[in-house]
């Protein structure tokens, strides 16, 4: 099972078989979820403490490997927000219990792609590193765009964006991908890279389409 996707997080935490769901199992299974969407939905003030809930859940199975996916997981819905993050949550329990998926899945998301093992990353990020080591943006596009799921579709763009040279053909990927499922936080964050892209590049008239588009999306009525 690829531990670091939020999908693959929430079966291990609900998957039980016939078995009772402990009851941390079952905490840490709502929380997390509802800390993915109203992150993703960019409602600010609902979405910590939800997550806090959720570390306090799993704090008390004494698992810090899992402790170390809630935290990658965190780090990676920031990454397909394009946000920064600090990992220093992360890097002590790596200390405690150093883990090489971790570590790799980590160094991905920061952009350290010379130091982590490739082998370690799930399959879909595996894929994308030839393209990232030849900063070959042509093909790295037309693999995103085959990612079906689209949070891990949205995470490629978010470490891609992030760290190597990007195009409009990528930003207009993950403006589709987050619109497409009504992800408000990251479809700002990339409408917002767009609108900078075309001004970079003078092309004002399509700037202001993008502001115009922005301001009329913030609009209250």
């Amino acid at each position: 099972m690829k531990k670091y996707f939020v999908i693959s997080i929430l079966f291990f935490l609900y998957a039980c078989g016939s078995q009772p769901v402990p009851q941390w199992k079952d905490t840490a299974y709502r929380q997390l979820t509802d800390y993915k969407a109203n992150f993703l939905a960019d409602k600010e003030d609902e979405t910590e403490p939800h997550f806090v809930k959720a570390k306090k859940a799993i704090s008390s199975s004494n698992d810090l490997n899992l402790l170390a996916v809630l935290y990658l997981t965190k780090y990676a819905l920031h990454t397909a927000a394009l946000e920064n993050f600090d990992d220093n949550d992360f890097i002590r329990i790596n200390k405690l219990q150093p883990n090489e998926a971790n570590q790799s899945y980590s160094d991905f998301l920061k952009g350290n792609f010379s130091f982590l093992d490739k082998s370690k990353l799930p399959a879909n990020y595996q894929r994308l590193m030839p393209m990232i080591a030849h900063k070959d943006l042509p093909a790295a596009a037309r693999y995103i765009a085959t990612i079906d799921d689209p949070l891990t579709r949205l995470i490629a763009c978010g470490v891609w964006v992030k760290y190597l040279p990007h195009d409009e053909n990528l930003l207009q990927l993950a403006v589709n991908t987050a619109a497409a499922q009504g992800w408000r936080k990251p479809l700002w964050a990339y409408l917002g890279k767009l609108q900078k892209y075309y001004l970079e590049r003078q092309e004002t008239t399509k700037a202001d389409q993008i502001r115009e588009r922005l301001e009329l999306l913030h609009k209250r009525y």
